[in-house]
């Protein structure tokens, strides 16, 4: 114990020393630091009312952060206290305004965001259940402070009344309209608009100074399309084209487009007719009685029966005379060229009837078909016209349905089927559905020349009292007193690979 005392002595006396010699060096080699004071804070308001004026004080500017919820006043429905507003409504119109320093970020109604105007006005609808409903208004400011009002509906019955509307709703200013915003109509043919199809291209060009934000398609008044700006984008020389398909019902159909662009808008109307009557008919009637070679015996009856055919066809049936070919003792060069024209003017919305009447010409060993034109010659083939170049042409030419008419030896080779009885679709179903029909004669190698055939055939369409009548109708009616009345036995059927769908050409009866 004595020892420990004397040691703690001495320890002492050397730390003494230590901070003598220090003292006396002015050097230090530990410090100690001292917490400083903290600088003077205050709020805003407080430097305000504070002169710092030779104070020689630092002072720091701090921002006091908004906490406190946005404002609430609801003006609809009215509430007195704690009563429960009652209603017979199924919906309510819950309306008032809030306000905040910070500014409003947003105000929910039941958790349904609220239409917001720019002084702070809110309104939004509430649908209500029979008996009692809670309704929440929930305001949240930038800051994210949130302040919630809250009372009850009772819905006491469920008639209808009309919706109070104490908050005004702001309706943006109305575009004016603007002839800057072109609008130009592509359709096919002239105005006014005609087609028997009911399926139909609806097409337009737009133009516009400025971003279209809207372009909206109407059908008789019904929304069929409408693009935003985002699918809005240039193709050619037009700002935006339209094409639509549309279907179209019977008669007069409206069709309105309504472009607006940032600036304006412009709005264009056009009508469509639909109906099988706008259908345009032609009709190419070949007559070859006369032939230069001796070889080939010539005939008295096949200029007389298509002039006939074209007399019964303009006069009882919606042929116009303009569309009418009549060739009279033609080369095979006349047939091909006006084939060839024919061609080139038809198109899909049009129907071609096609009548032969002269020699025809059966090669069993060839299984083919010809025609006789003027020019043909008995042993040489090379003016002949074979099955396989017409129907070529009957599947280039662009019409809805071809009906071919033959009074001539022309069987085997261009029917796909001989029978296309028992199709009992609607007029309409069958002359929507392409068609390449024909019917014949008969299998002779030479025919009569005076055609049973084709008195029979010009009877039933002059006898006939029906608005509309199909091929195959016409050739049902005709068959049998074909077949009593002559050793033929006449064909029907569809011809083989020229695109025929299931449809019909069809006859109809003038007005």
């Amino acid at each position: 114990m004595k020892n420990l005392l004397i040691f703690g002595l001495a320890l002492f006396s050397i730390w003494s020393f230590a901070q003598e010699d220090i003292k006396s060096s002015g050097v230090s080699n530990f410090s100690i630091s001292k917490k400083e004071k903290p600088k003077e804070v205050k709020t805003e308001k407080e430097i305000e009312a504070t002169d710092t004026k030779g104070s020689g004080k630092e002072i720091f500017l701090i921002t006091k952060k908004d906490e406190k919820g946005p404002e609430i006043s609801i003006l609809n429905p009215v509430i007195e206290g704690d009563n429960v507003v009652q209603v017979n409504n199924m919906k309510l119109i819950v309306g008032g305004k809030v306000s905040d320093e910070s500014g409003i970020l947003t105000v929910l109604v039941n958790n349904n965001e609220a239409i917001v105007t720019a002084d702070g006005s809110f309104q939004a609808e509430v649908l209500l259940a029979f008996g009692e409903n809670n309704v929440q208004v929930k305001a949240i400011d930038i800051n994210k402070n949130i302040e919630i009002k809250s009372f009850k509906v009772e819905r006491k019955s469920g008639e209808i009344q009309p919706l109070v509307t104490e908050v005004e709703k702001t309706e943006p200013k109305p575009l004016a309209k603007s002839n800057l915003i072109t609008l130009d109509w592509k359709m096919q043919g002239s105005s006014p608009y005609k087609t028997n199809s009911e399926n139909y291209s609806i097409a337009a060009c737009i133009g516009a100074p400025d971003k279209i934000v809207k372009v909206s398609l109407f059908h008789d008044s019904k929304l069929v399309s409408q693009l935003q700006h985002k699918d809005v984008t240039f193709r050619g020389e037009c700002k935006f084209n339209v094409n639509e398909q549309v279907s179209l019902q019977k008669g007069k159909n409206t069709f309105k487009l309504y472009v607006e662009t940032e600036t304006g808008f412009n709005e264009s109307e056009i009508v469509v007719a639909y109906d099988l009557f706008n259908s345009k008919y032609y009709a190419l009637l070949i007559g070859v009685q006369d032939y230069t070679d001796e070889a080939i015996s010539d005939l008295s009856n096949p200029i007389k029966d298509a002039t006939e055919f074209a007399d019964i066809l303009k006069t009882s049936y919606t042929f116009d005379n303009s569309n009418i070919i009549l060739l009279k003792n033609p080369t095979k060069g006349d047939i091909i060229g006006t084939l060839h024209r024919l061609r080139k003017e038809l198109t899909e919305e049009d129907n071609l009837l096609i009548f032969y009447a002269g020699h025809g010409v059966w090669d069993e060993e060839m299984q083919l078909g010809y025609w006789l034109p003027s020019d043909a010659e008995k042993d040489n083939p090379v003016n002949w016209l074979p099955n396989t170049d017409l129907t070529n042409y009957l599947s280039a030419i662009k019409s809805k349905h071809t009906l071919l008419v033959a009074d001539a030896c022309f069987s085997g080779g261009i029917f796909k089927t001989r029978s296309a009885f028992g199709n009992n679709m609607a007029i309409e179903k069958l002359f929507q559905l392409k068609s390449r029909k024909a019917m014949t004669s008969g299998t002779l190698t030479e025919v009569p020349d005076k055609s049973v055939f084709v008195e029979y055939l010009f009877k039933r369409l002059n006898d006939n009292k029906n608005q509309y009548i199909t091929s195959e109708m016409l050739f049902s009616e005709m068959r049998m007193a074909v077949i009593n009345n002559s050793s033929n036995i006449p064909q029907f059927g569809t011809i083989h690979n020229t695109g025929d769908e299931g449809g019909d050409f069809i006859f109809i009866k003038k007005q």
